[in-house]
């Protein structure tokens, strides 16, 4: 019996995240083409919607916009939206909130080699790992701006937050993580079998 069990658990384990990965990735195609079915029903009869043409939808409006971003008319029409978010209290928080995370993420953004860093608090031997988000915090208000500052995130395991603290620089020491290598590893709260890994300096 114990044998059985034994295997059961190991077939269960090995096979757990490919079939969540597979259950998420279906979820977000559904939930995709769903969304995008009724706008495409009221330009074409009901009769000739394919299932999958939403979601093909989807992603060619995203690589087509992707290739127009950069153009003036485009920028014009996005600094126009922002302008009306702005000037709207809840939407402007969320949006701003969620353009700042998502810029900080951005594949093709330009980011420092060592963004990613670990914390040193002095005189004590426990080390973290954290995302510099700020150099400098002479742009903040006045009670929290000290001179040879900066602002360090740190991201929390198995949910979506985190906290941000600001420290001295000589607390912090850069790494060779790339900033996907360390969310990855901190989501998943470093635990053996991440490739990626700490590089002691």
């Amino acid at each position: 019996m114990k044998q059985i069990t034994s295997t059961f658990f190991r077939g269960l384990f090995t096979l757990l995240p490919l079939l969540l990965s597979i259950y998420v990735f279906i979820w977000f195609l559904t939930w995709v083409e769903s969304l995008s079915r009724g706008f495409i029903l009221t330009f074409l009869p009901d009769v000739l919607y394919l299932p999958g043409m939403g979601t093909v939808f989807v992603l060619v409006l995203i690589y087509g916009f992707g290739m127009i971003v950069d153009q003036p008319l485009t920028k014009w029409i996005f600094t126009l939206i922002e302008s009306l978010f702005n000037q709207m209290p809840v939407m402007k928080t969320v949006y701003l909130a969620t353009k700042d995370f998502t810029e900080f993420l951005k594949p093709n953004k330009q980011k420092r080699a060592d963004q990613v860093v670990v914390v040193r608090v002095p005189g004590s031997p426990v080390e973290i790992i954290g995302l510099v988000t700020r150099e400098s915090l002479s742009d903040l208000p006045a009670a929290v701006t000290k001179e040879g500052q900066i602002a360090v995130y740190f991201p929390m395991s198995y949910q979506f937050g985190g906290y941000t603290v600001f420290m001295p620089k000589e607390w912090v020491h850069p790494t060779t993580l790339s900033v996907e290598e360390a969310m990855r590893s901190i989501i998943t709260a470093w635990l053996p079998g991440q490739a990626a890994r700490l590089e002691k300096l």
